[in-house]
């Protein structure tokens, strides 16, 4: 294997965070307690990082400032919805500047995430998170779980593809918060550009909810049967699908080079009825946002992609008070003919 998932792991520490380096599957995971990451992802054949990271993490003089400010600085994390809400403080100038107008809440990245709970395979870290959604100023205080689980390798696997596999459960617990405030859990993947993130839809979707940057045909893809968004395509764009909308699947397809390709299939559970909130800046509402996402960054924050899903959200006053999710993550690396195979197996519906 290619020596970049020591160096990482060793700049981090170099910056007094713990990590947890993980023999699964057929290759390592690398966990962080800072900001609750599953950061780095290695597989056999694979040079690089599954997953994305910034290249600045791997260095301690540089890893130290980019950790402090929390963001987007890779692998897969946990936020809370709505972005709209708890991420810009002034929503009428975020919708002429989303970028210079956007402040991250420290509370929810990096948080101040400990380590509950830890066996073999097995990681629980916590974190208490006091909000404002700046549409209503209205507040919530939640207590915040997130577990991660390593999973066994799946049945008939070619022999040739190599894999590991985990599972993310999430709990959200209402402390405290004005009638209304709202809250939903909220996952994202960090991952790099230059593949297509095929997301099955549940029937005929005539174009995904936008985000950003309009989405043009070389961004996005549309048949009856699924969505195809290209990761590292022009602009900064983002997608959004409503619960009653996708099947509850997402595979990410990449060929890492001449012979070999990746796939990071994801599974998570769609809930048509509830209350989702995440929604574009433009919107005036604040329930019927969307369950899954998906965004390409045009090199604002580093040129990455993103695969995103919602949770039904916490609402103050009614309904529960506790919300829970789980998703489902098995990457695969091998031949590119086997890999676009296990797509058709694991996620539903092929590259092209």
């Amino acid at each position: 294997m290619a020596d970049w998932l020591d160096p990482l792991r060793d700049a981090i520490e170099g910056c007094d965070h713990a990590t947890h380096t993980w023999e699964a599957g057929d290759g390592r995971l690398l966990l962080t307690d800072h900001a609750a990451r599953v950061l780095g992802c290695e597989l056999p054949g694979v040079e690089d990082n599954i997953f994305w990271h910034d290249p600045a993490l791997t260095h301690a003089d540089t890893a130290g400032p980019l950790l402090a400010k929390g963001g987007p600085f890779g692998g897969d994390r946990f936020w809370i919805a709505p972005e709209v809400g708890f991420i810009w403080t002034d929503l009428e100038a975020a919708r002429i500047d989303p970028i210079s107008s956007a402040e991250l809440p420290a509370a929810m990245d990096p948080g101040e995430w400990g380590v509950i709970e830890q066996d073999q395979g097995r990681l629980v870290w916590a974190a208490t998170m006091a909000l404002q959604d700046h549409r209503s100023d209205k507040r919530i205080t939640l207590n915040v779980s997130r577990e991660v689980l390593e999973l066994g390798p799946p049945t008939d696997l070619p022999a040739d593809v190599r894999q590991l596999g985990f599972a993310v459960r999430h709990d959200l617990s209402l402390v405290e918060g004005d009638e209304q405030a709202v809250a939903g859990g909220w996952q994202l993947l960090q991952i790099p550009p230059g593949g297509t993130l095929v997301c099955p839809t549940v029937g005929p979707v005539d174009q995904p909810r936008a985000y950003f940057d309009p989405l043009g045909p070389e961004n996005v893809r549309v048949d009856d049967r699924a969505v195809r968004f290209f990761i590292g395509g022009p602009g900064r764009v983002k997608m959004g699908l409503r619960p009653d909308q996708t099947a509850g699947r997402m595979g990410y397809y990449r060929r890492v080079n001449a012979t070999m390709s990746t796939l990071i299939a994801r599974s998570f559970l769609p809930q048509p009825g509830e209350v989702y909130v995440d929604l574009p800046r433009e919107s005036e509402d604040l329930v019927g946002g969307d369950t899954l996402q998906a965004y390409s960054d045009d090199g604002t924050y580093g040129g990455f992609g993103e695969m995103e899903h919602h949770e039904p959200a916490i609402v103050v006053g009614e309904g529960p008070s506790l919300r829970s999710g789980t998703s489902v993550t098995h990457v695969f690396a091998g031949p590119d003919e086997a890999i676009r195979d296990l797509t058709r197996t694991f996620v539903g519906e092929p590259v092209d």
